[in-house]
Order: C-alpha cells, then sequence, then structure tokens
C-alpha cells in the first residue's frame, strides 16, 4: 500500500483534538490519513515538501447545481424570477445528455482546481433517466468525491415553480439505489433532491419521503422563495407531518423561521445558505446570524456558478461579512454603536466560517466520519495551498488570514482519498483542453437550440 509523508507545513487540521500545528507532519497510507505529529520519521514512503504550504482539509460544497457549469457568470445582472425563465423554462428542457455530461465535467474540474474534494450536486435537470446516466458517467470519470442528488426534470420545473405541482418519480433512482454507482471507490454517493413542500403537494411529498427512506437514501429540499414572497415553512410542514427527520438537509434557508430553525435541529436535520447566489440573485438576507443562535451550525455552499465564481473561500468571506452585517443593522438599530466591543458578541468568527466549507459542511452531506477534518482514520481528502503567494505572505494568524485572504488559485495539490488529483497548480489525468472544448459545443447548441439571443449574447466563436 502506497505512503505518502507530507513534510514540515503548517497544518490546519479543523479537528479540535488535533488542533492547528505551525509545522508538522501527515502521514497518508493508501486512502487514509494514519499520522499527524509535529515530526515523523516513516520508510518507505513519497515525501512532500510542505514547507510554505498549509496543509488542510478538502473543501465540501454542500450543495451546487454542477450542470450550470456551461453558462458560468450568465446572472450577475438577473434575479431568481429571470433565472425561472431563461434557463428553467427555456434551456433546462433542451439539454441533452451529452449537454448534461459536458456541463458536469467541466463542473468537477473547476471545483477539484478550486480545492473542493467533495460536492453534493444538486442535478435536477434529469430530462430522462439517460440524463441522468449521464451525469453519473461524468463523475465516475473524474477523481472527485460526490453525493450525486438525483432531481427532477427541466421540463417540469415551471409547472413546481408555478405551484401546479408535479408528481415526480423515482424509478430510475431506485435502480441507481439498488446497483450502486461506485462500487470500487466508493466516492460517488445517491441521494435524492426533491420538491418538498415549497413545489409539490403534501401528499406527493409524503410519498417522495418514503420512497427515499425506503431506498435508504438522504434527501435535499431547496426552501425558500424570494425575499418578500409568503413565507411556506416547509420545514415547519415536514414536522406537522411526521416527516422531518436527520436524513434531510434545507438550502438557501433565507425565510426560515426561529421555530423551524429549532424543529430542524432538534430532529438532526441539517440547514444551510449560499450566501454569495443568494445576494446576487435576491433571494434573501443570510439566515445564519439566527441559525447560530438557535443551535444550527451555519453551512456555506455555492449553488451555482451563475452569479458567483464558485470559489469557496470567496463563499465563505461573503457568508461571514453578511453575518456580521446583518448582526450590525440590528446593533445599529438598537442603540449600541456599532464597533464597540459590546455589539460584536456573538458575531461570527473566521473558525466558523472555515468550519461552514469543511467540518459543518461534511456533516451536512452525511460524511463527518470521513472526511472534512483531518485525523487519524479520515480518508485522505487534502489540500495544499502556497502561503508564499502574495495575498497570503506573511500568515500569521492561520484561520484569520486564510478566511481573510485565501483563494482557489492558492491550491496549488490536492488528494482525494490519498490519490493526487492536483499537483503543482495543475489537474492530473485531466485533459482540460477537452472538456473545454466539449463545453463550448454543448453551450453553442443550447444557446443555439434555445434562440437564445434575446436573453444572453451569442456566444463568441473566437476566444469562446
Amino acid at each position: 500500500m502506497s505512503k505518502t509523508l507530507l513534510k514540515g507545513g503548517a497544518i490546519l487540521s479543523m479537528d479540535p483534538a488535533i488542533g492547528t500545528l505551525r509545522r508538522g507532519d501527515l502521514l497518508i497510507e493508501g486512502q487514509r490519513i494514519v499520522d499527524i505529529q509535529n515530526v515523523i520519521d516513516a520508510d518507505d514512503c513519497d515525501v512532500v515538501d510542505a514547507s510554505g504550504i498549509v496543509v488542510m482539509p478538502g473543501l465540501i460544497d454542500a450543495h451546487r447545481h454542477l450542470w450550470y457549469a456551461g453558462i458560468r457568470g450568465a446572472n450577475m445582472d438577473s434575479t431568481l424570477v429571470d433565472i425561472g425563465a431563461a434557463h428553467w423554462g427555456q434551456l433546462g428542457p433542451a439539454f441533452t445528455p451529452d449537454d448534461v455530461y459536458a456541463f458536469t465535467r467541466a463542473g468537477i474540474a473547476d471545483c477539484l482546481d478550486n480545492g473542493i474534494t467533495t460536492v453534493f450536486d444538486w442535478c435536477h435537470v434529469i430530462n430522462s433517466p439517460a440524463h441522468a446516466e449521464a451525469a453519473i458517467s461524468a463523475h465516475q470519470s473524474m477523481g472527485m468525491r460526490a453525493i450525486f442528488g438525483y432531481g427532477g426534470s427541466m421540463l417540469t420545473k415551471v409547472q413546481e415553480m408555478e405551484g401546479e405541482g408535479v408528481a415526480s418519480q423515482w424509478d430510475h433512482a431506485a435502480e441507481l439505489a439498488r446497483r450502486g454507482l461506485d462500487e470500487d471507490a466508493g466516492r460517488l454517493t445517491l441521494a435524492l433532491a426533491l420538491p418538498g413542500l415549497d413545489y409539490a403537494s403534501l401528499e406527493d411529498t409524503i410519498r417522495d419521503v418514503n420512497t427515499a427512506r425506503e431506498l435508504g437514501l438522504s434527501m435535499s429540499f431547496h426552501v425558500g422563495g424570494p425575499e418578500g414572497a409568503p413565507p411556506k415553512e416547509s420545514i415547519r410542514g415536514l414536522a406537522e407531518a411526521g416527516l422531518l427527520g436527520p436524513d434531510m438537509s434545507f438550502v438557501h434557508c433565507c425565510d426560515t423561521t426561529v421555530e423551524e430553525i429549532e424543529l430542524a435541529v432538534a430532529a438532526g436535520a441539517h440547514l444551510m445558505s449560499c450566501p454569495a447566489g443568494d445576494t446576487a440573485l435576491g433571494i434573501g438576507s443570510t439566515p445564519t446570524p439566527r441559525m447560530r443562535r438557535h443551535g444550527a451550525r451555519p453551512v456555506f455552499s455555492t449553488d451555482s456558478v451563475l452569479a458567483t465564481s464558485g470559489d469557496l473561500f470567496e463563499g465563505a468571506r461573503i457568508g461571514l461579512l453578511l453575518d456580521r452585517y446583518e448582526d450590525a443593522l440590528k446593533t445599529f438599530a438598537g442603540g449600541t454603536p456599532v464597533g464597540t466591543h459590546e455589539s460584536q458578541e456573538g458575531r461570527m468568527t473566521a473558525r466558523q466560517a472555515l468550519e461552514a466549507i469543511t467540518s459543518a459542511a461534511a456533516a451536512c452531506c452525511w460524511l463527518d466520519d470521513e472526511v472534512g477534518t483531518l485525523a487519524p482514520g479520515k480518508q485522505a481528502d487534502i489540500i495544499l495551498l502556497r502561503t508564499t503567494d502574495l495575498n497570503l505572505w506573511p500568515l500569521s494568524n492561520l484561520e484569520s488570514a486564510l478566511l481573510a485572504g485565501a483563494r482557489g488559485s492558492n491550491v496549488d495539490t490536492v488528494f482525494v482519498a490519498g490519490e493526487v488529483v492536483k499537483r503543482g497548480g495543475t489537474l492530473v489525468g485531466v485533459d482540460v483542453d477537452a472538456i473545454r472544448d466539449d463545453l463550448v459545443v454543448a453551450r453553442d447548441r443550447l444557446y443555439a437550440a434555445c434562440d437564445f439571443d434575446d436573453i444572453n449574447p451569442k456566444p463568441l466563436k473566437e476566444n469562446a
């Protein structure tokens, strides 16, 4: 079994028992971490000089629609309603399985390049079983750890948004659950991405939840519409129906009430926000201050790259700042001068923001026994960040410095299950040019099929 020794790095373990080592060694054997010490003497192993490096857990994006990768940045000036009309109403239904494959692979490559080693891929462009198979094939062709959230079809998404209710069918998902997705490596697991009470009837939701539990699959739900819309309080509805449980996660949560947060915490369910996307698309203000005050650990996810960079360090930074901004507004409204010690009590810390993209995010994906921290026995999902880059040096307080300045471009090396998938700033074994070319072809075909000129400018063939 292969062994790799990371030597002389600053180790940010995110594990309270191990803590932070300003200089330490970490030993990988096979897929797992076997030791972390100030100094490790080991024979017969590959030694990686980690001096000038921060060694930390791979980042975890607990909610991302990878199938949006080909229309990156198309909606910086849009709202959620615009997305519904353009991408859900026109573009999504036109996706072919080949398009899903090309977009998903590009999204995975982008994640790995930015140090994201685990993603919950909330795939709701499954217009047919072949679309799901294409997305799964994309995952199996790459080196990432992922939960594949089997969602609905863009052919019915607009009906859901208009409150018509759609009876989702999960026969193919059940077949996948029985078949298994990744028996050899164990990096790819299945979950259901359900409409829930925000978009479906109670009867359909009961059926969907029962199906997931019969199959032994976890569930994820979007909750909370655009700010100003009447809250649907779907979490409370699930609790009243006796359905709320620890196998559920809820995304956005901008209008989630304190009562719902407390119900979710009591049931062991998971809550997360998408700070950059929620703000850019006008979905709502951050829920993290009330999450923290009522027992829920904040988790920050990307959601999509339609109006965000996809850099999870940036997402955590935005999440922290939005949390503090909300606190400052309330403090000021209450008569306490902002910036005093009294105004800072109970505010989110840099540590909590980093947990929101590592250890807390791992729990949100039901993977905290395996990833999210560096400790003996955990999967060796590890990233190495160059502290010699201008935006990080001189590195003083590790947590504060990383939260303040780190970005995906600082990621030098990425391990997933002990396997190197990025080294020296370059993805390993990935034909990036071919992925880019396939992405452009798929994007251009979709834009042409949907006559997308009225919504977005036609892609330029040159330098596309």
